[in-house]
């Protein structure tokens, strides 16, 4: 298991190496911890000299956002990758079986959360979103966000044929992140309309202090994260049978 877990994350990598476009989204965790610990202090002193206003007020918003796209990067990521292999028909000269395909994809799953969790957790302890939190909290949140990855994966692969389509799906799952930081600005009722993103849900598992309400709001986010990871995941299936 290990081993083919090993073999497959090498094969990927070297496939996200060679391509300029895949590995400045796997590379974005970099950007992000530059932006968050040393460029954006300097604008918000800037800003702040000029006109008085404080960007630095927004820095857990700003960095929450910002992690919370990892995810979705490392899974358009993986995404591209298993939409070439479908348009070089590798998926159906490897794997025959249906249950050959199941296997198949659960590991790239695997995968999908072991890259996110590891760069997102980096991110996290370097850029510090959330003060004060506990390592249960971090490892927490980290979960949650990471699985994100495999949802728009999953969601990618189902219902496009080609880098073109995908990309131009993929644009609709950023209305999931932007719910995110205008969920938390906006006040009743206003944020209703944020409650459809799981990644809303995490952020307030995340930021919030009360440890039930954290759980009453991770669960949330695990449930309709799953839930969409197994429609998409049967959908993907079908797809490769038919």
């Amino acid at each position: 298991m290990w081993s083919r877990f090993k073999s497959s994350f090498i094969a990927d990598f070297n496939i996200i190496w060679n391509d300029k476009a895949l590995l400045s989204r796997y590379l974005a965790p970099i950007v992000f911890i530059v932006f968050l610990r040393f460029i954006f202090p300097l604008i918000s002193a800037f800003v702040f000299s000029k006109t008085g206003f404080s960007p630095g007020n927004y820095y857990s918003l700003i960095a929450i956002t910002l992690v919370s796209t990892i995810p979705m990067l490392i899974g358009i990521v993986y995404a591209f990758i298993l939409l070439d292999e479908n348009n070089l028909n590798i998926l159906h000269v490897i794997i025959i079986a249906s249950s050959g395909r199941s296997k198949y994809l659960i590991h790239r799953i695997i995968v999908t959360i072991f890259v996110s969790f590891v760069l997102t957790i980096i991110t996290i302890l370097l850029v510090n979103p959330v003060p004060n939190q506990g390592w249960l909290r971090i490892i927490f949140a980290t979960f949650l966000i990471s699985i994100q990855a495999p949802f728009v994966f999953l969601f990618i692969s189902a219902f496009t044929e080609n880098r073109i389509t995908g990309l131009a799906f993929s644009r609709l799952l950023w209305i999931i992140l932007i719910a995110l930081p205008l969920g938390l600005q906006f006040h009743h009722p206003w944020n209703y309309f944020a409650f459809f993103s799981p990644l809303y849900w995490t952020a307030w598992a995340w930021i919030v202090q009360s440890p039930v309400e954290s759980m009453i709001y991770g669960s949330i986010a695990l449930i309709t994260t799953s839930t969409g990871i197994i429609v998409f995941y049967r959908h993907l299936l079908r797809k490769h049978i038919d």
